[in-house]
């Protein structure tokens, strides 16, 4: 018995030995844009859920228009809270010329940045820390 429980034991073990741990998944956008590649680390530290959920995410994406956009889909089936209701939707992560603030509109959006259902009323402005 007792060389049994060991042989299963060893199996086991073996079998959890043979994948690497799981890194945590970290927003990104495949660019050029240099407004982008310098103010994307203050962006994912001023929205946690941006790296918490990026597994959730496709298509991310910059788009210029008024701003300088980072745009991205959100999945219908995901990881993020059923509360948010962000679950098909398209979010724009707007970047001030000079990089000094973000600005997000759509409430789903806002609650997947912050990380939380309760967010401001309107349009969501967040500074960013300089990456100078």
């Amino acid at each position: 018995m007792r060389n049994g429980v060991l042989a299963l034991a060893i199996g086991v073990l073996a079998a959890c030995g043979g994948e690497a741990p799981k890194q945590p998944a970290v927003f990104s956008v495949s660019t050029k844009d240099e407004l982008v590649l310098t103010s994307l680390p203050s962006i994912r530290q001023a929205c946690p859920g941006l790296d918490k959920y990026a597994g959730s995410f496709q298509n991310a994406r910059v788009e210029e228009q008024f701003r300088t956009s980072i745009v991205f889909d959100i999945n219908e089936r995901n990881t993020i809270p059923e509360s948010y209701k962000a679950g098909g939707h398209s979010c724009f992560v707007e970047i001030e010329k000079d990089g000094s603030a973000i600005l997000i509109e759509k409430k789903a959006c806002k609650s997947v940045c912050l990380d939380r259902l309760d967010t401001p009323d309107g349009q969501l402005k967040l500074p960013l820390v300089s990456a100078k």
